[in-house]
């Protein structure tokens, strides 16, 4: 998608024209100078098109960057939960599970 000269808005900064894209970065120019952003990230709080709505191809590109971000999201949390079933501790995920035997074990060492 050509994002050089897309006029936008943002809640702050109000109008601005976007200069540049590098990768996955744009900036752009406003009135108090120019700021860089992540595409399609700021769309989604910070800006829209000057006419207040976001055109298709934006929205096809926010919803895709994240649904990605809840894929990333969910598989960490299906392997925190894998490495907890195998006994994996992993640093502020920590689950004290002892079975019968072990509570009776140290019951039986804390009355010595």
């Amino acid at each position: 998608m050509v994002l050089e000269n897309l006029s936008v808005c943002h809640k702050s900064f109000g109008i601005g024209t976007v200069i540049a894209t590098q990768g996955k970065y744009m900036t752009v120019r406003f009135g108090c100078g120019d700021k860089s952003f992540v595409y399609p990230d700021s769309f989604e709080k910070f800006l829209t098109l000057e006419d207040g709505t976001l055109n298709d191809e934006i929205r096809a590109d926010l919803d895709a960057a994240i649904a990605q971000k809840q894929h990333i999201i969910n598989k960490k949390h299906e392997e925190n939960l894998r490495s907890m079933t195998h006994g994996i501790v992993i640093p502020g995920k920590e689950i004290i599970d002892m079975d019968e035997e072990e509570k009776e074990d140290k019951h039986n060492s804390d009355d010595i």
